[in-house]
């Protein structure tokens, strides 16, 4: 459930992955795109869409005001920082500054959340189950029954595409230095999968729980809210010691790659930001 509301932040995935015209056409479309998606699990009734689809409205223009001017702040920053070498904690300070702005927009959607999971029927609950379990299946399709080479050469070749569309072309140099930084973090699969299931276990048990009735609206929000904390911090002590290593790594790789580029992909980058700076000031503005 809280994966798929993460899809009101895409307009962050869009900045990491997409062309500026993006923004504006992915952002406005948030609400229709976020409300099928989780149709596709849950399979609402005619009543829950409507105030499902009230709902999302109502949560993207609460993120349109308050949280894309704070994100275009965010981005007139690194335009600065951008033309400077840099470090791996800089470089994780914008990390976990992004991953705060995500714990606001799950926080803010909890409420009518909460609403609609305590209205989910057995039936709805063995959709959503049939789902996950199809997600898991295309998920080991992607992730775990490919060999560690060519699991390696994909992360490497999403690793650079990302890259080069902040920076544009990159050095043989720099291809090298991704690729070699994927090599030296291997993503640990098995640990993953285990994750991935832990958190849909405790996505059907907590929604299991609410579906029952017996809550309170105030106690509905906190069991979503504490599935929402253990879906940013996993309980699991491995996995979280194994993520947090894993950002360092990446922290630091990124901190190494800005480094090593030339003038003119340092000014490549300030465009690419003022560019989304821009998209966010347009969308943000009053209507």
């Amino acid at each position: 459930m809280f994966r798929i509301i993460r899809a009101l932040l895409l307009t962050l995935t869009v900045l990491l992955l997409g062309a500026c015209s993006m923004v504006r056409l992915g952002y406005d479309q948030l609400p229709s795109l976020t409300y099928w998606w989780l149709d596709s699990y849950l399979d609402l009734n005619d009543a829950q869409s409507v105030a499902l689809r009230r709902d999302l409205e109502a949560l993207h223009s609460w993120h349109r005001i308050q949280e894309l001017p704070q994100l275009a702040k965010l981005l007139a920053s690194l335009q600065t920082q951008a033309l400077q070498d840099t470090t791996p904690q800089f470089t994780c300070q914008v990390v976990d500054q992004l991953k705060a702005h995500l714990q606001g927009v799950l926080t803010q959607a909890e409420p009518g959340l909460a609403t609609l999971v305590r209205q989910l029927t057995p039936a709805q609950m063995q959709h959503l189950a049939h789902q996950l379990d199809k997600r898991e299946q295309a998920w080991r399709e992607e992730w775990a029954q490919i060999s560690p080479a060519k699991l390696a050469k994909r992360r490497a070749e999403r690793l650079i595409e990302r890259s080069e569309s902040f920076y544009g072309r990159l050095s043989d140099a720099q291809r090298s230095l991704l690729t070699n930084s994927v090599l030296a973090n291997p993503y640990d699969v098995a640990q993953a999968e285990a994750e991935m299931l832990r958190r849909h276990q405790d996505l059907r048990q907590t929604l299991q729980a609410l579906a029952q009735g017996g809550d309170s609206a105030s106690q509905a929000q906190a069991r979503l809210h504490g599935l929402q904390q253990r879906l940013l911090d996993s309980p699991n002590a491995s996995y979280r010691t194994q993520i947090a290593a894993f950002t360092q790594a990446n922290c630091a790789t990124f901190a190494q790659l800005h480094n090593s580029t030339s003038p003119a992909q340092r000014q490549q980058l300030v465009s690419r930001l003022q560019a989304y700076e821009l998209d966010l000031r347009t969308l943000s503005a009053p209507r």
